[in-house]
């Protein structure tokens, strides 16, 4: 599929796996991805030395941005993006897309972490105004023939949304859908900011940021839960604590509704 050939109905998928290696990327080198995978059947191999090609005018569009901030952010996206690694665990490592010729893959030994580049090589023109961009061998069983867990997002929801937390908690609600809770989920305090990335690790420990909940539920979910709503297809969105220990909120459930007729500006 070509950008060109977008509709409120396009979809990104892509395995749940690298869901929180995301949530980390800057909102523009997340959107220049999404629009690459949504160029490709996550039912079928991406062809050998296949290249996906994004416009500034398609990236204006599809954000939602004027055309100097498109350029300005398609550029800064491709640099982040070829330095872009993903953490996953050797023992959870998905072995490349075999192709012909090519000899057995061998799952690597050891408890470490297996850091795999996300592109192959990214190019950009600056004067014609868009980039190209080829995805790394070892990121193809993240994003094609998928099997197993998945996260489909709606391609303009994702881009549109100009607010880290909104973006990242619209995934983690695109990710429970998916898992086909089409109306709510529950989830512990901690389990939610580990997904929104609201933590930082010092001596190998994390220390979750906003330690009351009324901070974080006034500056990240109420905040995020409008943007969303104003956004993306989700709506009548709602959150409530659901369990408390020593009266400090430790689970909540998020409901819900997904307007899948809904139409986006320009589409």
């Amino acid at each position: 599929m070509e950008l060109v050939n977008v509709s409120s109905k396009t979809k990104v998928r892509h395995k749940t796996d690298i869901n929180k290696t995301l949530s980390k990327m800057p909102l523009s080198s997340r959107r220049v991805l999404f629009m690459a995978i949504a160029q490709l059947d996550s039912k079928k191999i991406v062809k050998q030395g296949q290249v996906f090609r994004i416009y500034a005018s398609e990236y204006a569009k599809i954000a939602k941005l004027e055309m100097n901030t498109a350029y300005e952010q398609l550029k800064s996206a491709t640099l982040d993006l070829q330095k872009q690694i993903i953490g996953i665990p050797k023992d959870q490592l998905l072995p490349p897309i075999a192709r012909q010729g090519e000899r057995p893959w061998k799952k690597p030994t050891g408890k470490g972490i297996r850091m795999l580049n996300v592109t192959e090589y990214c190019d950009y023109e600056d004067g014609d105004g868009y980039v190209d961009i080829s995805f790394s061998r070892q990121m193809e069983p993240y994003i094609c023939m998928i099997e197993g867990k998945y996260t489909t997002q709606v391609l303009i929801s994702s881009a549109r949304l100009k607010d880290t937390n909104a973006s990242n908690l619209y995934q983690l609600l695109r990710q429970k859908i998916s898992e086909k809770k089409d109306r709510y989920f529950e989830i512990g305090v901690d389990e939610l900011k580990d997904e929104l990335g609201l933590y930082t690790t010092k001596n190998k420990e994390r220390v979750y940021s906003y330690p009351l909940f009324k901070d974080l539920n006034k500056l990240v979910i109420k905040r995020s839960l409008e943007t969303i709503k104003d956004t993306t297809e989700i709506k009548d969105i709602s959150v409530e604590i659901i369990e408390r220990k020593q009266r400090k909120a430790t689970k909540l459930r998020f409901s819900y509704r997904v307007d899948d007729q809904m139409k986006f500006e320009g589409f």
